[in-house]
């Protein structure tokens, strides 16, 4: 791939569901990689449109591009965009290649279920010694009688074990290379599912600044299926910081959750997925703010309308941000005071990570969901 390509597929790879102008192409390919001129950059987004791998749409006096995700070919070209990043980044990260080598072969065998594994805001991980990555699994082809896919523990005995499998080897694998790991595995009904969502969620800031560096064809398969199924995808560059949620948004969004608190006037805010909301009041370190947890946590399980948590998504970010002792022991006494299958699934894999519970106050939560007919 020549490099005009390279940082044109890079720089739309990353607006994944934008259009982007010419213009704005230079100025992505010039940040992301170096040099870069207009002309150049029309030159070659007119040559990918003629060859079918970009769509080019006039919106007045500019052209917008955008990836074709109809023509076969762009995936295998997305996918060697994908290989050159990794390429790239491993000979600035030396350190790093013994891991990312690792995970290819730990996963390659034995694994059915395992689609793609992409390492998520490398480059800045990389220089906290840390590392973030990304799961997506294949859903089980149904044999006999039917499964409900929309439930995350229904897929059948084999892809949970699968699941179940990756923990242990991924703290193998942190504990060789003496560095922090953080991952999210989806399988591929969950990733769509929080792809679709409105709420501002962490997945879709992952989708800006990743290297898909294990079956990078299978990713960019993934997003296809995503957009046949009729999801508009979208790209967060920027990323949402639990730690810094205001009080404003805090305050709104637990009101949409079903936790209404006196004493401040509701104001209308961002709209922020519930498992960053959760994270953030971990964050806050407010006694009274904990207690929303599992009152917000069985409201969103009872709406039939509404999507469920997800809790290995949960689970990634509190483990980013160093609250899982609190999240474990949290779900723990919620799952004394309503039972959730899903919930006892988070507790046995966060369990997995050798993980410490910091006990909860059972009875507050059980008078504060009473309070709240969250019983």
């Amino acid at each position: 791939m020549d490099e005009l390509s390279f940082k044109i597929l890079d720089a739309l790879g990353s607006g994944l569901g934008s259009s982007i102008s010419i213009s704005n192409l230079k100025d992505r390919a010039k940040e992301r990689s170096g040099k870069a001129t207009y002309k150049n950059i029309y030159e070659k987004t007119q040559e990918l449109a003629r060859n079918r791998i970009l769509n080019l749409e006039k919106a007045g006096k500019a052209s917008l591009a955008s990836l074709n995700f109809e023509n076969p070919a762009a995936f295998d070209l997305l996918s060697e965009m994908e290989l050159i990043k990794k390429r790239r980044f491993l000979e600035k990260h030396l350190e790093l290649q013994a891991l990312l080598f690792g995970i290819e072969s730990y996963f390659s065998h034995g694994f059915y279920f395992i689609e793609s594994i992409s390492i998520i805001r490398p480059e800045r991980n990389a220089k906290l010694n840390k590392a973030e990555f990304l799961f997506l699994l294949r859903e089980p082809l149904p044999t006999g009688t039917e499964r409900n896919l929309d439930s995350d523990d229904d897929g059948g005995q084999a892809i949970q074990n699968e699941i179940e499998s990756i923990y242990p080897l991924m703290g193998l694998l942190q504990d060789r290379h003496n560095l922090k790991a953080d991952f999210l595995i989806l399988r591929e009904n969950k990733f769509f599912e929080l792809l679709k969502e409105s709420d501002k969620n962490a997945l879709k800031e992952m989708l800006s600044d990743k290297i898909a560096f294990y079956s990078p064809q299978a990713f960019w398969l993934s997003i296809k299926r995503a957009m046949d199924k009729g999801i508009r995808i979208k790209a967060e560059s920027e990323e949402f910081k639990p730690g810094k949620t205001s009080e404003k948004d805090l305050f709104y969004n637990l009101n949409r959750f079903g936790y209404t608190e006196f004493g401040e006037k509701l104001q209308a805010g961002a709209n922020i997925a519930i498992e960053s909301i959760i994270t953030a009041i971990l964050l806050q370190g407010n006694a009274r703010r904990k207690e929303a947890i599992p009152v917000i946590l069985s409201k969103a399980f009872e709406d039939k309308a509404g999507r469920k948590p997800n809790y290995r998504l949960l689970a990634f970010l509190c483990g980013k941000y160093g609250k899982l002792p609190e999240l474990l022991g949290l779900l723990k006494a919620f799952n004394k005071i309503k039972p959730f299958k899903e919930t006892e699934t988070a507790i046995r894999l966060i369990e997995k990570s050798s993980i410490e519970e910091k006990k909860a106050d059972l009875n507050a939560l059980k008078e504060k969901m009473r309070l709240y007919n969250a019983l």
